[in-house]
């Protein structure tokens, strides 16, 4: 990894092995940082994750309060 970017670079192509394929990588600080579809798809896992823990701990309502 010895390449390096300017400042203003953004993104750039580099092989991801997690994803198995050429994916779009931040660029911090001139050096290669996380892929962005990696990112992108942990997000979406944790605000998941988030809604299913609400969900479940939200109290069971009351069906049959005057039956």
């Amino acid at each position: 990894m010895s390449e390096h970017f300017t400042r203003r670079t953004i993104s750039a192509s580099f092989w991801c092995p997690k994803c198995g394929r050429r994916t779009q990588h931040r660029i911090d600080d001139g050096r290669k940082g996380p892929c962005l579809e990696c990112i992108a798809r942990l997000n979406v896992e944790h605000a998941q994750n988030e809604i299913d823990t609400r969900r479940a701990a939200k109290a069971p309502k009351q069906t049959e309060m005057f039956a």
